[in-house]
């Protein structure tokens, strides 16, 4: 069980790459985790996926107001759980899972131990269960050479309908804006290449077909 986290790992949310939610939330941390899936459905069924992990938080390092981690599937559109935490909820993770660490510290505790998971899953994974009443909760697990040892776990919940709506029609529009740009960076290339020798252009035009 993870006890604590010193200061000093606590995240520099100036350094990240800002993007606020909106909520007013600002993402301190975006990775694709590799879980281990475990449904309770009664026959207790696992599955391995990769899976999109999101930490942000509303507030700043010094005000800390809320943190949230959400947890998406690229391959399953509907799939979308929150783990949605302010300074009170965070007191009966705290008394629940013995730390002894204060709010403020609390996303740079998720991000050490999401990445762990991301960046040695030999040594640590991460686990999913999800329950039969939709709800989930992630533990993170570190492999030692005599036992393993949960460092911490997330409760989640599932997203309401209208959320992961909301979600998924985000989702089809950065893609869509993605792919407005590429055709636009295409359209470029194909211009420059029309003027400065139009026989290649002839040629990748064919091959395309």
């Amino acid at each position: 069980m993870l006890k604590n986290t010193p200061s000093k790992v606590t995240l520099n949310y100036q350094e990240t790459q800002e993007e606020t939610d909106p909520e007013g939330y600002t993402l301190i941390y975006e990775q694709e985790i590799v879980c281990q899936i475990v449904v309770d459905d009664g026959e207790q069924q696992q599955t391995q996926e990769t899976l999109n992990v999101r930490v942000l938080i509303l507030g700043s390092e010094q005000t800390l107001e809320k943190m949230k981690i959400e947890l998406s599937c690229e391959n399953d559109l509907f799939f979308h759980f929150i783990h949605d935490v302010n300074e009170e909820t965070f007191q009966q993770i705290k008394e629940g899972q013995q730390l002894t660490a204060s709010f403020i510290d609390y996303p740079a505790i998720c991000v050490k131990c999401l990445d762990k998971a991301h960046k040695d899953p030999n040594k640590y994974s991460a686990i999913l269960r999800i329950t039969q009443d939709g709800d989930a909760v992630i533990e993170i697990i570190q492999h030692t050479e005599y036992k393993n040892v949960e460092l911490i776990q997330f409760q989640f919940v599932s997203l309401p309908e209208e959320s992961i709506r909301m979600a998924i029609t985000k989702k089809y529009q950065k893609v869509k804006q993605k792919l407005q740009q590429m055709e636009n960076k295409l359209k470029d290339i194909n211009d420059v290449v029309k003027v400065k020798n139009p026989q290649l252009l002839l040629q990748m035009q064919r091959m395309n077909r």
